[in-house]
């Protein structure tokens, strides 16, 4: 399972597992169970367990997954880190989609 762009969230039994620390989640899936809060993209998991290669947190969120823990979504424009998916050139310089300028210069 890649997690490239994925959104995290934890389940129901995801929140409880984490809440109660439950002693039979290893301590790295409940760090990362930790670290989810809300929708979480993967790029925020990278980065904060960048001590951890890029397939052992692969392997955890799979895991987690599997266990009913997590659930994921492909990431999309709407969870773009950058903000810059939203906005197209043309709507950056004031044009319209017919080309036109909005505010002429005066």
């Amino acid at each position: 399972m890649s997690t490239a762009d994925r959104i995290y969230q934890r389940t129901e039994a995801g929140e409880k597992a984490w809440e109660s620390r439950d002693p039979g989640v290893p301590a790295e899936q409940r760090r990362i169970l930790g670290l989810i809060n809300g929708e979480t993209h993967s790029e925020l998991l990278q980065n904060r367990l960048r001590h951890y290669s890029a397939a052992q947190i692969s392997g955890w969120l799979a895991q987690l997954e599997t266990q009913g823990l997590l659930h994921s979504v492909p990431g999309a424009v709407e969870h773009d880190l950058d903000f810059t998916g939203n906005f197209t050139a043309a709507e950056l310089r004031g044009e319209d989609q017919k080309g036109e300028e909005k505010n002429p210069p005066r």
